[in-house]
């Protein structure tokens, strides 16, 4: 297999695990407060926080390693995945900053 295919296959797969922590991140600030925990545990809902927002952070960084790798796929066919790839990536990664917002928001009222 090729180096490049690999390294997508990896960037992949760390995409997929770092997006379900981070969807179990996210999900966990949205039960914030419904558990029966006291809203004036502030250093939960912050470190709930950071955790997330560091997901974001890898996230935006696998996609730009798939971004750089891409373009030196062997095949278009193969190039035109990642890219379709690559926008749905985006898509999901705009929409989670602005849900953590939402959900702050809600649980600091």
């Amino acid at each position: 297999m090729d180096k490049v295919v690999e390294e997508v296959e990896k960037v992949k797969k760390e995409w997929n695990e770092a997006c379900t922590k981070t969807q179990d991140h996210i999900n966990a600030i949205g039960e914030y407060g419904k558990s029966g925990r006291s809203k004036d545990e502030k250093n939960s809902l912050a470190r709930l926080n950071g955790i997330a927002q560091d997901g974001l952070a890898l996230l935006s960084s696998l996609h730009f390693n798939l971004d750089l790798l891409a373009p030196q796929l062997p095949t278009q066919q193969e190039v035109d995945s990642a890219r379709q790839l690559l926008q749905s990536w985006k898509t999901l990664t705009q929409k989670y900053p602005l849900f953590l917002s939402v959900l702050r928001f809600f649980i600091e009222l």
